[in-house]
């Protein structure tokens, strides 16, 4: 039988799709790294060892009523919730704090997709297992380690520090936010996507990342302000991409990272040309964007309206053009050197923007094709189609414009709106 993709055509809210078909074991021993192949030998055999229990958790603990609360804690976890929630911490004054905050949840995307696609380990198998999700794209993602609970313990670890150390928060308060964390991880579980090997691994790359992030940002985002600040931020940015494992599968977790690690370069460059923009300076202060509580709640909320408003315009507004610059003015990323065991239809060379009804189709193959020694010597198989994608591409500027809207854009708008505080200081 070929490998296939299994997708739940159902658009209901609540769904039981398989989960991403791999390709066959042979196709992984012959192209994967003996390391990397026993390492994900491991994790698939821990994975499968685990199924009846997940699927009994399930079978004595489902409800529909459960079922909706967990989907709704699941999407604190996609781009949309990202997007549209994390620039108010920037726009309320957060400054340091908060790009910190902003750089541990994104490039907890990067690390947890930088480890799912270098394992390659699937999610638990569907059925027994039932998927329960609003994305069917998330059943195309390995499993290993759970993205949600990486950002989701990375974040609560580099908040709790703060409000402990910095702000003299009550133990308390730190307490609450560790059992809404809590329920979102057990929500993984709970909906199908995760075994409990996937949650650990998560819990694990997300506490060294925030530990690392607590230690050392304040150096970071001195460096980045620096008068090189913005080159450094670009070489950081080239490297991690440069270096994402190629999978085999047409797994999508490399996209997330493109999509999460352009935005902190955005947010790095908007940061740097505000503190070279004096006249939007509050107090003295020239990484933070103006705000104190003396802001009278309808300009708070304006505020929070234009820069909702110009980060979804932006995003909306430059996907087509971007693109289409990329495509045609700097190369055709489907000319490049390529040999996979997937070909994507003529429609979608036509428009270079593989995706996952061309990833479903290109797999309806009579036989599995093993990527050429070539082509496995230069990692240019599976996800290199994908990354390579004007598409993919045209993400790094799209998502960098997000820091720019909320750093440089939105500040400008509300110097000219008169919906800054008023200075206390020459």
């Amino acid at each position: 039988m070929p490998p296939r993709f299994q997708l739940d055509e159902d658009d209901d809210s609540v769904h039981e799709a398989a989960v991403f078909i791999k390709a066959p074991e042979y196709a992984y021993a012959a192209v994967y790294s003996p390391l990397r192949q026993r390492i994900r030998q491991a994790v698939v055999q821990e994975v499968e060892r685990e199924i009846p229990l997940l699927a009994a958790i399930q079978k004595r603990y489902r409800s529909p009523l459960l079922d909706h609360i967990f989907i709704l804690t699941g999407m604190l976890g996609n781009h949309a919730f990202f997007m549209l929630a994390l620039p108010f911490l920037h726009l309320f004054g957060g400054g340091m704090f908060s790009r910190g905050l902003t750089f541990v949840v994104l490039w907890s995307i990067y690390f947890s997709g930088w480890a799912k696609d270098y394992i390659s380990a699937p999610r638990p198998a569907s059925p027994p297992i039932a998927q329960i999700t609003r994305s069917p794209a998330h059943t195309f993602e390995y499993g290993f380690p759970s993205s949600h609970t990486t950002y989701v313990v990375a974040t609560i670890i580099y908040i709790t520090h703060f409000m402990l150390y910095e702000w003299d928060s009550s133990l308390a308060s730190a307490l609450i936010l560790w059992i809404v964390g809590l329920f979102i991880v057990v929500g993984r579980i709970y909906c199908g996507l995760h075994s409990f090997v996937d949650v650990a691994g998560g819990i694990v790359i997300g506490s060294v990342e925030a530990l690392a992030f607590i230690k050392f940002y304040s150096q970071l985002d001195a460096l980045l302000l620096s008068t090189p600040g913005p080159l450094y931020m670009a070489a950081i940015l080239y490297v991690a991409l440069k270096n994402i494992p190629k999978a085999l599968d047409l797994c999508p977790c490399c996209i997330d990272s493109y999509c999460a690690t352009s935005v902190t370069l955005g947010l790095a460059l908007g940061t740097w040309m505000h503190a070279r923009l004096p006249f939007l300076w509050w107090n003295g202060v020239s990484d933070s964007i103006a705000w104190d509580s003396s802001l009278s709640p309808l300009k708070s909320a304006v505020r929070c309206a234009i820069g909702l408003v110009l980060v979804v315009a932006w995003k909306l507004g430059s996907k087509k053009p971007v693109t289409a610059m990329v495509h045609n003015y700097f190369f055709d990323p489907l000319q490049s050197d390529c040999d996979s065991s997937f070909s994507l239809s003529s429609d979608d060379k036509n428009t270079a923007t593989p995706s996952l009804k061309a990833a479903k189709d290109s797999l309806d193959q009579p036989s599995f094709l093993i990527p050429s020694q070539s082509a496995i010597s230069e990692s240019s198989y599976g996800t290199h189609q994908l990354m390579a994608s004007s598409e993919n591409i045209a993400r790094i500027p799209i998502y960098a414009g997000i820091g720019i809207m909320v750093y440089v854009v939105a500040p400008v708008l509300f110097y000219f709106l008169d919906l800054n505080p008023v200075k206390t200081l020459s």
